[in-house]
């Protein structure tokens, strides 16, 4: 009976709020990507989260060849350079177009009846169950439900009670959303908080990276460390409130696709001109897309 219980939980977490990709540890992975590099981070960014994947499948001269012919698509003014301005625009089209497509997938499970609307009864029975409609603090996943029911206010900008499908997006994705931006803070707050204390520590803050092993990694945690106890940390009591967290998250979520273009160009820019002509991109193409030969690398370093 404990194991079965252990295991409705889990499943309720990790349905509830159908929570984004973009989870708490990817957050800091996002900042750990400023200091070590990470390919399949960079290709998920430039091709979109559920594409990515698809050019591990190509040859090299497969994955050039598609690389190639998306490249006039990013590059808007056909000068055959592509601007910082260019990538970033490319970028986060990219982010939209995978939430549209997940939103997609995830739409009709939540609209029951079919009608194209989404009533806060038909989602909190479609994830949690009849029994939730009802609500009342005894319940088992009393505050998985408070917290799913506030980003669903935030998410609904007519007021009517319902989502559409452009406010479900932003109830999905709450991270691409400036308006969803209170309940970013509130998942990360939710999710690093582990004893329930509202703030988040040292420790807390790190979470599993701590324990980490890898020598270019460590330099990265004792980064972090800095950052945390003379950055973020601003009033030096050894915690980030709520206040704290937001001050941090936010920005960083905003300013995601012009930091990622500028990495990208400062990866392929061969000639340092600050743009990227279409054979420097092709003759870097392990930068923005995968193949069989960068997917062979990453699996023997894993099992290394």
């Amino acid at each position: 009976m404990m194991l079965l219980s252990l295991l409705a939980t889990l499943l309720v977490v990790a349905i509830s709020g159908r929570d984004s990709d973009r989870s708490v540890e990817t957050i800091l992975e996002r900042e750990k990507h400023q200091f070590v590099d990470d390919p399949e981070f960079d290709h998920e960014a430039f091709l979109g989260k559920d594409i990515a994947d698809d050019f591990d499948d190509l040859t090299v001269e497969q994955s050039k060849a598609k690389l190639a012919e998306m490249l006039p698509r990013v590059d808007t003014d056909s000068d055959g350079e592509i601007t910082q301005v260019e990538l970033e625009k490319w970028i986060a089209d990219q982010i939209q177009e995978y939430i549209k497509r997940d939103s997609t997938t995830s739409f009709p499970n939540d609209d029951t009846d079919g009608d194209g609307i989404i009533t806060w009864n038909e989602y909190v029975t479609a994830t949690f169950g009849e029994g939730y409609v009802n609500l009342n603090e005894g319940m088992d996943y009393y505050s998985y439900v408070m917290r799913d029911k506030a980003r669903f206010d935030l998410a609904d900008t007519s007021g009517d009670g319902s989502l559409d499908f452009e406010e479900y997006c932003g109830f999905l994705h709450p991270e691409e959303y400036p308006h969803m931006a209170e309940a970013v803070v509130d998942d990360t707050l939710d999710d690093m908080d582990e004893d329930g204390d509202g703030k988040v520590s040292l420790l807390e803050y790190l979470g599993d990276f701590v324990d980490d092993e890898d020598e270019n990694e460590k330099e990265w945690i004792e980064q972090e460390k800095e950052s945390f106890i003379n950055e973020k940390d601003k009033d030096k009591d050894g915690y980030l409130d709520r206040a704290e967290l937001a001050a941090w998250v936010i920005p960083l979520e905003k300013n995601f696709s012009g930091e990622e273009a500028a990495s990208l160009i400062e990866k392929a820019d061969t000639n340092k001109d600050g743009s990227l002509s279409f054979q420097e991109i092709v003759e870097n193409h392990s930068v923005f897309v995968g193949s069989q030969a960068t997917d062979y690398g990453r699996l023997l370093h894993e099992e290394l």
